[in-house]
């Protein structure tokens, strides 16, 4: 461990022959890009299996390098910008990141640029974001900024065209917004803040919604109730709104269902979706309240939903499509499903982190 810098001379020399990215291996953001796609991907599928401990067949889809919509930039004591070596605090300085969509790895070079003339020790990260219709960023600064420190970075806002805040702890303040961040379903346009949690990759969530999408489409001939537990912004409310007759989201964020609130009543479905504030690990959807839903979505944090799968076993639910960001945990949860009679209709694994060791995962539970 340690609090130093990596030089850009010292990655160059070590992965000299690496295609993809120059950074890689001393960066710690990536752990495969010195492999071949097939050879990645094979990597990938494997250690799935050997989680899952099951001959069960899964599809595969790979948002691909270049497809992060969001990343977290660190900033050490001398304003210098990168990401931190693997298992250490030291700064690996970066002019671009191989996996990040091309319009976030472009502003690194301006951001650089930029810290050269802001005072050292203020900021500590800086998170880009890439929503929609807006590239937006973050300033976790350990204090508050002065006008002048303002100005500077309203100026930078506007020179680039994107959405500036700063955070202070979990605080978040706006210092320029150009445009309100947005992403698209069909007609649909969901306004969303800074700091919400969204989906890694564009094309990821894309593949999830249309999974969900698919299959309520193939399997019901009349319009249907559903619950989105663990409903987030209400990513998947919103994607499948044109398909279903009625919608609960629920969801342990008082700010998420504030979100969904305003977006349903801005694209007139507040009579379609139905946002509730719940804490799902004391009080779970019950079995009672399952009772009316054709479809249950579910896609829980990464140590899963133990008390809401106990409560979906127990109930007389017959469809359930669990998105997963922690194959352990869902092998957990699936064997609490499966014991009360549910089997996998479909699987299928998103690699929507490429180069890492993560992948989430999307479940058709039937019974």
């Amino acid at each position: 461990m340690g609090n130093g810098i990596i030089s850009i001379n010292k990655i160059k020399m070590k992965s000299a022959t690496n295609k993809k990215c120059q950074f890689f291996p001393v960066c710690g953001g990536c752990s495969y890009l010195d492999l071949s796609d097939e050879e990645y991907f094979s990597i990938k599928k494997k250690s799935l299996q050997e989680v899952i401990k099951s001959d069960i067949e899964f599809d595969f889809f790979s948002a691909g390098p270049h497809s992060r919509r969001k990343i977290i930039l660190q900033i050490d004591a001398k304003n210098n910008l990168g990401f931190f070596a693997k298992a250490s605090k030291n700064l690996v300085e970066v002019h671009a990141c191989y996996i990040a969509q091309k319009e976030i790895s472009a502003l690194i070079v301006p951001l650089k640029n930029f810290l050269k003339n802001f005072e050292n020790n203020l900021i500590t990260q800086i998170t880009i974001t890439l929503f929609d219709n807006s590239l937006d960023v973050i300033f976790n600064c350990v204090r508050e900024l002065n006008f002048s420190q303002i100005k500077k970075i309203t100026e930078f806002s506007q020179s680039f065209k994107i959405n500036t805040s700063s955070r202070i702890k979990n605080e978040v303040t706006p210092i320029l917004i150009l445009q309100k961040n947005q992403i698209f379903y069909n007609n649909f346009q969901i306004d969303l803040d800074s700091d919400i949690f969204i989906q890694a990759t564009k094309v990821g969530l894309q593949k999830i919604t249309e999974i969900i999408s698919d299959f309520i489409l193939n399997k019901f001939t009349k319009k249907i109730q559903v619950a989105d537990i663990y409903s987030g912004f209400g990513a998947y409310s919103f994607a499948i709104a044109q398909h279903v007759k009625e919608i609960y989201a629920y969801e342990g964020s008082e700010k998420m269902v504030k979100s969904i609130e305003k977006n349903a009543l801005k694209n007139s479905l507040n009579a379609k979706i139905k946002a509730q504030h719940r804490d799902l690990i004391i009080y779970p959807i019950s079995e009672k309240e399952l009772e009316k839903f054709d479809l249950v979505i579910i896609n829980p944090p990464r140590n899963g939903a133990g008390p809401q799968a106990f409560a979906i076993a127990k109930s007389k639910l017959k469809n359930l499509i669990y998105v997963s960001c922690n194959p352990q945990s869902f092998v957990r949860d699936a064997k609490i499903l499966t014991d009360a009679g549910f089997k996998i209709l479909k699987l299928t694994a998103i690699d929507q982190f490429y180069g890492t060791e993560h992948l989430e995962l999307v479940a058709i539970f039937v019974r």
